[in-house]
């Protein structure tokens, strides 16, 4: 029997009028990996924003571990162990690389502040940043933003982490190995959910994909049948 980890039900939201989530419902499973495609506008950053705190939804419901979590504020999410990156990344621009995952650290470490170092230093050279740990961050490219950032997120070893477009503007070839990473991370136990454009890599590393459009889910499903879909290909692979 399956345990679902995060579960949204009836998840809406309008601005100024327009309705950008329409009913939204989603079960995530406890271990798994899930993909969320869709054309952009479609309403899937509003959803993560909403799923962390950052924005509130009209109507709806969000269990994370079977408790309520709508209406919490983001740091609250972060100490229950839901964490997320964002399509422009936060870090801090006049700290140094090193220095913006020692703040990110949650002082749970039982090592201390040497067992903490030792984790950013890890985590560094996973995404190939080791040799610019003390550069400024404001020297690094966008796509090496975006590997602070997901090292950033990492520091505090999450149940559920939510990616928003994680590879983009990230070298093809550093790509794979990221893929393999995030399965590690997976197998380890960690929950993964992640917002993609690239259907081809979503099915390759997912284990469910759920098509948003319109401000709905039309599918979720395995991989399979979602990419087989005629109206993801008519839509989503055609645009």
């Amino acid at each position: 029997m399956t345990t679902s980890i995060l579960s949204i039900e009836g998840i809406t939201k309008s601005f100024g009028g327009l309705d950008v989530l329409k009913g939204i419902t989603l079960e995530v499973e406890q271990g798994s990996i899930t993909g969320i495609i869709g054309p952009n506008g479609a309403g899937k950053s509003t959803l993560f924003d909403i799923i962390t705190g950052y924005q509130k939804s009209d109507r709806g419901s969000i269990l994370f571990e079977g408790e309520n979590i709508a209406g919490l504020s983001p740091h609250l999410f972060a100490r229950r162990g839901l964490i997320r990156t964002f399509q422009l990344t936060r870090v801090f621009p006049h700290l140094t690389v090193a220095e913006n995952l020692l703040v990110f650290a949650d002082g749970k470490n039982s090592a201390g502040a040497a067992g903490t170092k030792d984790k950013a230093v890890e985590l560094l050279e996973f995404v190939h940043l080791i040799g610019l740990a003390n550069a400024e961050a404001s020297t690094l490219s966008y796509g090496q933003l975006k590997l602070l950032e997901l090292a950033q997120v990492l520091m505090h070893s999450p149940k559920l982490l939510l990616l928003d477009e994680p590879f983009a503007g990230i070298n093809p070839g550093l790509i794979d190995k990221i893929i393999q990473h995030l399965r590690d991370l997976n197998k380890q136990g960690m929950t993964i959910v992640l917002i993609e454009h690239n259907l081809p890599m979503v099915a390759s590393l997912c284990d469910s994909i759920a098509v948003v459009s319109n401000g709905i889910i039309e599918i979720v499903g395995p991989p399979d049948v979602v990419v087989n879909n005629p109206r993801v290909k008519e839509v989503f692979l055609g645009g």
